[in-house]
C-alpha cells in the first residue's frame, strides 16, 4: 500500500555576511549548526520532524541552546504515528528544553539570557503539526502559491494581527527583532508554542527557515525561489539569491517535499 512521506529533505546554514558566529542549526535527521555551509544538502533518513532553530544570548553560547534545542525535539522522532495530542508533546518537550538550558546558564553571567526560537513541521501520517516558538517560519508552496503556516512571536507581528501594518511592512519594521516568547533557560513563561494541523498533498513543498531568510526575501522572492517544484533545484536557488543578497545575519532554512513512497 503506497503512503506519503518525505522523501527529499534538502537543508543549508551559514553565518551570513555580518556574523562571527553562526547561531542557528537544522534538525534534518541529526542535528546540524555552528558552522556554515557552502551549499545545501541533501540529508539521510530525515525522520519524521524538521526544524530549523536560531539561538539567541550572543555568541557561541547561541549555537549550543538552538543544538541543545533541537537535540529535544529529535526524541519525539521515535514516537509512533498518530499521536493524538502532537501539540502538547511539542510544548511539554520544549519546556523540558527550556529547563536544560536553565540548568546550563545557571551561574554563568556570560550565558544570560541563553535560549532560541525554533520552527518546524511533525508529519503524522497525510498530516503535519506546523509549530513555532518566536519567529522561525513554516511556509508551504501548493500550485504556485505560497502560504505562511505559522506564526511570528512578536509586537510587529502582533500591529500586524490587529490591522496596524501591513504584512509586507514587519520586514523592514525597525522593531523587527524583538521577540515575545523563545525557549529560555530560567524564562519559562516566555515559552508559547504556535501549532497547527495541515493536510499534506502529493507535491507539496515546505520551507522551514530562520529569520535571516524571510527578511531578506520578500513574498515575490520567495515564490520565485521556490516555483520550480523541485527541492533541490529550490534549495540551490534559495541559497544562491541569499549569498548574493550578502544577507547580514545568520540564515538557515530546510525544504522538504512530500514524495509517494512504499
Amino acid at each position: 500500500m503506497l503512503g506519503l512521506l518525505f522523501m527529499t529533505v534538502i537543508f543549508f546554514t551559514n553565518n551570513g555576511s555580518d556574523r562571527e558566529f553562526n547561531e542557528d542549526a537544522v534538525l534534518a535527521g541529526d542535528v546540524f549548526g555552528g558552522f556554515s555551509m557552502a551549499e545545501p544538502m541533501i540529508a539521510v533518513s530525515p525522520g519524521p520532524i524538521v526544524a530549523v532553530a536560531d539561538g539567541i544570548g550572543g555568541g557561541p553560547g547561541g549555537a549550543q541552546a538552538a543544538r541543545m534545542v533541537l537535540d529535544s525535539l529529535k526524541e519525539l522522532s521515535s514516537l509512533v504515528n498518530g499521536q493524538p495530542n502532537p501539540a502538547d508533546l511539542l510544548t511539554e518537550n520544549l519546556l523540558g528544553a527550556s529547563t536544560k538550558l536553565g540548568y546550563l546558564s545557571a551561574g554563568k553571567p556570560a550565558l544570560l539570557g541563553l535560549g532560541s526560537t525554533v520552527a518546524g513541521l511533525w508529519r503524522q501520517g497525510n498530516s503535519a503539526t506546523v509549530f513555532n516558538c518566536g519567529d522561525c517560519r513554516v511556509y508551504r508552496s501548493r500550485l504556485g502559491q505560497v502560504d505562511l503556516l505559522s506564526r511570528d512571536h512578536s509586537p510587529v507581528y502582533s500591529l500586524y494581527l490587529d490591522g496596524q501594518i501591513s504584512f509586507e511592512e514587519i520586514r523592514n519594521h525597525s522593531q523587527r527583532h524583538v521577540i515575545s516568547c523563545a525557549v529560555q533557560g530560567g524564562s519559562p513563561e516566555r515559552l508559547a508554542v504556535f501549532s497547527r494541523q495541515v493536510q499534506v498533498r502529493l507535491g507539496d513543498l515546505f520551507l522551514v527557515c530562520s529569520d535571516g531568510v524571510w527578511e531578506s526575501l520578500d513574498d515575490n522572492g520567495l515564490e520565485d525561489c521556490l516555483s520550480s517544484g523541485d527541492p533541490e533545484t529550490a534549495a540551490l536557488n534559495l541559497a544562491e539569491v541569499l549569498m548574493a543578497k550578502n544577507a547580514g545575519d545568520n540564515f538557515s532554512f530546510i525544504v522538504a517535499q512530500e514524495e509517494l513512497g512504499a
